[in-house]
C-alpha cells in the first residue's frame, strides 16, 4: 500500500454487547430511546463481606454469549466474562462488517484493550481457596492460584482471540486505563497505514465479579453516591461502572471498497499524551489534553467549525469533567459554532478501558443515522463545556465527529473521524 486510498483507515464493523443492546441494531434503538438499567448487584468486597453497588450489569445467561463462554471453558478460561464478552463482541463486529477470510492464512491482526485482564478471576480464586484454609493447615494459596494470577497478563487475552478467530497477523494489548480503546484504534491504523495489513480488530471488554477495584473508586470519592451519572453538571457526585464489551473492524479504504462494504466512517487521525502527574487527578495546570485536541485538529486539518459532534470522556466527576471542559474551551477558542456535545457514559455506565470503543461505536451510529442520543440526567442550564450538551435526543447531520478521552495515571488522547461519501 503505497498511497491514495490505501493509507486512508475506515471503520466497517462495529459489535457493541452492552447493558441495554446487544448488536449495532438493537444497541442504536436504545440509545436513541434514552434507555439505561442500572441496579444495585451483590459482591464480595472482603473474606465474608458483601456490598450492594449500583452499576451497569450484562444479564446472566444470555445465549449469545453461550458459545464463547464454552469456549473458553475448553481452553481453562471458564469464568473469563470479560474475555466472553469481548469474543461476543467481535464475532457481531465481523458479522457487520460482512467480512470472510481464510482463517488458517491470513494477516489480520488483532488489539485488545482491557484495564485489568484476569484480575477479577484471580480475586475470585483467592476468596474462593482462603476459604477452603483452616486453622491447622499451611495455607497453600499462592501455589493453588498460580494459573490465575498467570492469567492477568495481557498477552494471554490476546492469545485466546487469535485462537478463537484465525488471526494470524500483528496482535497486542493496551492497558492505558480509560483511554485504552484510542490507543488501541490509532495502534490499529498505523499498521494497516504502513502497508502490513488491510484488516485489524480492536476489542475491550469489562466485567465485575468482586467489589474489589470498584472499592478504591468509591474511598476516592470518585463512584456516584446516588447511582446517577452527571456529565458536565454542577451536581454531578461521580460514576458508575458498567460491564459489556465493543469490538471494531478497521480496514483500508481500499479494501473496503474491494469487498463493497459500506464504511461507517474514517479515521482520519489523533494524538495522544501522558500527563506525568498523580493516579487518579488530571494535571489541571499543565492541560495537556488542550494541546492533544488542538494537536489533533491541527494534524488532521480539521477546523473547529467543521466539528459536529464531540463526544468527551465525560467520566462524570468534577475534576475531570472541569479538566475536559477547560481543554475543549482552550483548543475550540470559540470556533465550533456548529457542534453539539454528548456523552453515553449514563446509558452503558463507565466500562472502563472498553468505554471509548463501545462510545466509538453509538458515535458512529449517530452519524451513520444523522441522530445524536442525549446525555442522560445532565441539566442544559448547569453545563461546563463551551459547546451545548445535547440532554435530549437531536436530529443532525454528522459528518466531523471528535472523540476525546482521558484516562487515570494521565492517559490523554483525541481523535477525529469523518463520514466517508
Amino acid at each position: 500500500m503505497t498511497g491514495g486510498n490505501d493509507r486512508r483507515v475506515v471503520i466497517t464493523g462495529v459489535g457493541p454487547v452492552t447493558s441495554i443492546g446487544i448488536g449495532a441494531g438493537p444497541f442504536w434503538q436504545a440509545l436513541r430511546a434514552g434507555r439505561s438499567v442500572v441496579e444495585p448487584r451483590q459482591l464480595h468486597l472482603d473474606f465474608g463481606k458483601e456490598v450492594q453497588i449500583p452499576m451497569a450489569s450484562m444479564p446472566p445467561a444470555l445465549p449469545i454469549i453461550k458459545p464463547h463462554h464454552e469456549f473458553l471453558e475448553r481452553q481453562d478460561y471458564a469464568g473469563y466474562r470479560d474475555l466472553a464478552y469481548a469474543l461476543a463482541a467481535i464475532d457481531l463486529a465481523i458479522e457487520d462488517a460482512r467480512l470472510t477470510y481464510d482463517r488458517a492464512n491470513n494477516t489480520i491482526g488483532s488489539i485488545q484493550a482491557f484495564e485489568a485482564p484476569g484480575m477479577e478471576r484471580a480475586v475470585v480464586g483467592l476468596f474462593e481457596t482462603c476459604a477452603t484454609l483452616s486453622p491447622d493447615k499451611p495455607p497453600q494459596v499462592y501455589e493453588a492460584l498460580a494459573p490465575q494470577y498467570y492469567n492477568t497478563q495481557g498477552f494471554l487475552y490476546v492469545h485466546v482471540m487469535g485462537k478463537a478467530f484465525g488471526f494470524h497477523g500483528f496482535s497486542t494489548s493496551v492497558h492505558n486505563a480509560c483511554s485504552s480503546g484510542m490507543y488501541a484504534i490509532e495502534l490499529a491504523a498505523q499498521r494497516i497505514r504502513c502497508g502490513e495489513t488491510d484488516v485489524m480488530i480492536v476489542a475491550g471488554g469489562e466485567a465485575f465479579d468482586t467489589a474489589v477495584r470498584i472499592e478504591w473508586f468509591r474511598q476516592l470519592g470518585l463512584y456516584a453516591a446516588d447511582a446517577t451519572m452527571r456529565p458536565f453538571d454542577a451536581q454531578s457526585t461521580g460514576f458508575y461502572v458498567g460491564e459489556g464489551a465493543g469490538a471494531l473492524v478497521l480496514e483500508s479504504l481500499s479494501s473496503a471498497e474491494r469487498r463493497g462494504a459500506t464504511p461507517y466512517a474514517e479515521y482520519v487521525g489523533g494524538r495522544f499524551a501522558q500527563q506525568g502527574w498523580k493516579h487518579s487527578i488530571p494535571d489541571v495546570r499543565a492541560n495537556r489534553l488542550a494541546g492533544v485536541i488542538a494537536s489533533t485538529l491541527e494534524s488532521t486539518g480539521t477546523s473547529p467549525e467543521s466539528i459536529d459532534l464531540i463526544v468527551p470522556h465525560g467520566a462524570s466527576t468534577p475534576t475531570s469533567d472541569g479538566y475536559e471542559a477547560v481543554s475543549l474551551k482552550t483548543s475550540l477558542n470559540g470556533r465550533a459554532k456548529n457542534a453539539v456535545a454528548t456523552v453515553l457514559k449514563p446509558h452503558v455506565g463507565h466500562m472502563l478501558a472498553a468505554s471509548a470503543i463501545v462510545e466509538l461505536i453509538g458515535s458512529l451510529q449517530a452519524m451513520r443515522h444523522g441522530c445524536v442520543p442525549a446525555t442522560l440526567n445532565s441539566r442544559p442550564t448547569s453545563g461546563k463545556l463551551p459547546v451545548p450538551l445535547a440532554t435530549e435526543t437531536i436530529e443532525k447531520e454528522v459528518r466531523t465527529l471528535l472523540k476525546v478521552s482521558t484516562g487515570f495515571t494521565g492517559h490523554d488522547a483525541a481523535a477525529v473521524f469523518r463520514r466517508v461519501d
